[in-house]
C-alpha cells in the first residue's frame, strides 16, 4: 500500500520513502550489497533508510530520535505513517520539535492491535494517548473504524476517516502474466489459493477442515509463513490431507498462482480490509471469506459470498458452488479499478494536508 500510494504522491510532490527493516545497524547497512527494498522503491521517489537493530523501547528510542532529526534536516510538510509502530514513532518524533502534519493509517480491528504479545499489547494501550496527536487517523473500513472507536482507540474521532486501500487492478494483472513457480497442476484438479500470514487470526484450520469434506481433487495452496507453520503441517497430517496441501512460503509475486485458482479464500478471524478479496476480484478470480469486520464490507460492495467465522462445512458448500460456476470471479474486476484506483484514493491522502 505504501508503495502504491509513494508512487501517485510523486506526480505532484517531492517524496520521501524512509525505511526501517530489517534491523540493521549502520555497518551493516553499510555491508548489505542487496538490501531488500532494492527495486521497490518507486520511480521519483528518494529513498532513506533508518538503521537500527536491537528491539523493543531501545529501537524505538533510537528511531524516534533519528526519523525526528531526518525530519528536520529535509524539512517534511507531510509525514504519511502506516499501521501501529510505525504511527507511534512518527508521533513521538513530532514531539522533539516536528512541524510537519502527520496522517497516521490504522489497518487493524482494535482485537488485533490488542493482539496476545506482551510488546505488541504495550505499545496498545498507548494508542488512547498517542492517537490524539496526529492531525488525521485514516481508517481502512468503516468496520476498523466502529471497532477502534468503541475501543476508545480514537480518541478524536472528529479527525478520523475511513479511506480504503488503494488496489492498482493494472499492475495486479500485468504481474499475474509472469510465469507461476509451481507446476501447472492436473486438469481435473481444482485449485484453492489462500494467501496469509500462517497466524491464528487468519484461521487456516476451518479451512483445512474445509478440506475434509471436498472431493479428492480439491487441492490447496497455502501462501506465506508465519508461527503457526509447524503446527498447521501436523494438522494437514492428522487429517489425512497430505498431497493435497502445499505450503509455498512467501511469495513475492503470488499473483500468476491466485490468476491460475479457481477458488481464493480467506477465512480470517479478524480483518480491517483483506485486501486478497479485492486482488482476487482484480484478477477476475472467485472468492470467497468469512463474514468479519472490514472483509464483511469489502465482499458485500464486490458481491462476493462470505461463511461465518469457523463454518467449515459452510465453507466447503460455498467453495464447491463458486468451483462449478465459471463466470463467479469475473463481473468485479472493473468494480475495483474504480472503487479503489490509486490516483483517486491518493488524492484523498493529499487532501488531508492541502489544507
Amino acid at each position: 500500500m505504501a508503495e502504491t500510494l509513494a508512487h501517485q504522491f510523486a506526480r505532484t510532490c517531492r517524496v520521501t520513502v524512509v525505511t526501517m527493516e530489517p534491523r540493521l545497524t549502520p555497518r551493516e547497512l553499510r555491508a548489505t550489497d542487496a538490501p531488500p527494498w532494492t527495486g521497490r522503491i518507486p520511480a521519483g521517489c528518494h529513498h532513506v533508510h533508518l538503521p537500527a537493530a536491537g528491539s523493543g523501547l531501545p529501537r524505538l528510542a533510537t528511531l524516534v530520535v533519528r526519523f525526528a532529526l531526518l525530519a528536520r534536516r529535509e524539512e517534511f510538510d507531510a509525514v504519511y505513517s502506516f499501521l501501529m509502530w510505525t504511527n507511534v514513532l512518527v508521533t513521538l518524533a513530532k514531539l522533539l520539535g516536528g512541524r510537519y502534519a502527520h496522517v497516521a493509517s490504522e489497518h487493524a480491528m482494535a482485537d488485533t492491535l490488542r493482539g496476545d504479545r506482551p510488546r505488541l499489547l504495550s505499545v496498545a494501550t498507548t494508542l488512547p494517548v498517542v492517537y490524539r496527536r496526529p492531525d488525521w487517523i485514516v481508517v481502512v473500513s468503516d468496520a476498523a473504524r466502529a471497532s477502534l472507536g468503541s475501543a476508545g482507540l480514537l480518541p478524536r474521532p472528529g479527525r478520523a476517516v475511513t479511506i480504503p486501500n488503494p488496489v492498482d487492478g493494472e499492475e495486479i494483472r500485468r504481474l499475474a502474466a509472469a510465469p507461476c513457480d509451481l507446476p501447472e497442476p492436473a486438469a481435473d484438479r481444482v485449485v484453492l489459493v489462500c494467501v496469509g500470514r500462517l497466524h491464528e487470526h487468519k484461521d487456516h484450520r476451518t479451512l483445512l477442515r474445509a478440506m475434509t469434506r471436498l472431493p479428492e481433487g480439491y487441492c490447496l495452496v497455502l501462501v506465506g509463513d508465519g508461527p503457526l507453520r509447524d503446527e498447521l503441517a501436523q494438522d494437514v497430517d492428522r487429517l489425512g490431507l497430505g498431497g493435497r496441501v502445499t505450503f509455498t512460503g512467501v511469495l513475492l509475486n503470488p499473483y500468476p498462482l491466485m490468476r491460475r485458482a479457481d477458488v481464493v479464500v480467506l477465512p480470517s478471524k479478524q480483518e480491517g480490509f483483506g485486501l486478497i478479496a479485492a486482488e482476487a476480484a482484480a484478477l477476475g478470480r472467485p472468492f470467497v471469506g468469512s463474514a468479519v469486520g472490514g472483509l464483511a464490507e469489502l465482499c458485500a460492495l464486490l458481491g462476493q459470498p462470505t461463511v461465518e467465522v469457523g463454518d467449515d462445512a459452510g465453507l466447503a458448500a460455498t467453495i464447491v458452488r463458486l468451483a462449478s460456476e465459471p463466470s463467479a470471479g469475473g463481473t468485479a474486476s472493473a468494480l475495483v479499478d474504480s472503487a479503489f484506483d490509486p490516483a483517486a484514493i491518493a488524492a484523498r491522502y493529499l487532501r488531508l494536508t492541502s489544507g
